[in-house]
């Protein structure tokens, strides 16, 4: 097949790695990927198997299969001669997604089930499943990484509110002088799509420090050198890093916000309300008991594993040819 990607830009954001990696799995699949956005280029950041050109070099490539997510690129994939056009919803409460379902001939997609049933109520439509997406071969334990001290991680992208950035410090700030010593560490990249720089008006303890534009290399040994990941987003579609974290054996306290497939509370899990007691309360519980923090992490990894990829790429293309 030849299968034709819309993207807004190839920055460091989780709907652009789901078009990358799924990009990748069909061409090792052996069809024939192209990626189109604005800026022409393939992603610095991460590799990507496919050919990547500018929006309007799709006017006159056809192909058998287009997908998009976002509105930037619409307009560009409606006028791409497209055998099959599927729009990927990947965000509660997508402006886009009306249009998109109003659209003739349009198979509507949704990153998790939480977003399926609502995509679903919301325009009365059949919606695939696109539920899932993970890279276990990069995501994966080390247990070397872990040094004496705890660290907790927590994605650090301030300029976006939902990710809940600013509600996990304030959870976390009391615990500082009360539970035994442990480090936080915040992750984010400053770039032409995210211009603010975290660190400002950050009201962060003692024991935070942030690590800005980290290569994924980089942001592997960070999970995996952690012994609690914490996740407070809400609205959410598929919480990449919460799963990120799992598969590189990191114990989980999270909200159910872009969760609900994956996480199970007390088993791979902590999954608390999106509050900074509630969170703050299993916090405290997942760092003063190293033997749940153990159990957890362990746990992870096998719950990735039913996630991947491979996994998700297949069935995508088994359920558009189904119908």
């Amino acid at each position: 097949m030849r299968i034709a990607l819309f993207l807004p830009h190839v920055g460091v954001f989780g709907g652009v790695r789901r078009f990358i990696e799924l990009g990748n799995v069909w061409a090792r699949g052996g069809h024939s990927v192209a990626l189109y956005q604005p800026g022409g280029t393939a992603p610095d950041w991460l590799s990507f198997a496919g050919r990547a050109a500018g929006l309007e070099a799709a006017r006159s490539e056809p192909s058998d299969l287009a997908l998009c997510a976002d509105a930037a690129t619409f307009d560009a994939f409606l006028a791409h001669p497209a055998s099959a056009r599927l729009y990927y919803c990947v965000i509660e409460g997508d402006a886009n997604l009306d249009r998109a379902a109003r659209t003739p001939g349009m198979r509507l997609a949704a990153n998790s089930g939480t977003l399926r049933r609502h995509v679903a109520a919301r325009t009365g439509r059949p919606v695939i499943d696109g539920i899932g997406g993970i890279n276990v071969e990069q995501f994966h334990p080390d247990a070397a990484q872990r040094g004496a001290v705890p660290r907790v991680l927590v994605n650090g992208r301030r300029s976006r509110a939902k990710k809940g950035t600013d509600l996990i410090l304030r959870a976390l700030s009391p615990l500082a002088g009360r539970a035994a010593p442990f480090e936080i560490v915040l992750f984010d990249t400053v770039s032409e799509q995210n211009r603010q720089d975290p660190r400002d008006g950050a009201r962060l303890p003692p024991n935070a420090r942030f690590v800005l534009g980290p290569t994924q290399g980089e942001l592997v040994a960070l999970y995996q050198s952690s012994c609690l990941f914490v996740a407070a987003e809400r609205k959410a579609g598929w919480c990449n890093t919460a799963l990120e974290a799992m598969a590189a054996g990191c114990a989980v306290v999270c909200t159910r916000s872009g969760t609900t497939d994956f996480a199970r509370d007390g088993m791979n899990a902590l999954v608390t309300l999106r509050h900074p007691w509630f969170l703050r309360r299993a916090i405290a519980r997942a760092l003063s008991d190293q033997a749940l923090r153990e159990r957890l992490s362990a746990a992870g990894p096998a719950t990735a594993a039913e996630w991947t990829w491979e996994r998700l790429g297949r069935k995508l293309l088994d359920q558009l040819e189904a119908r």
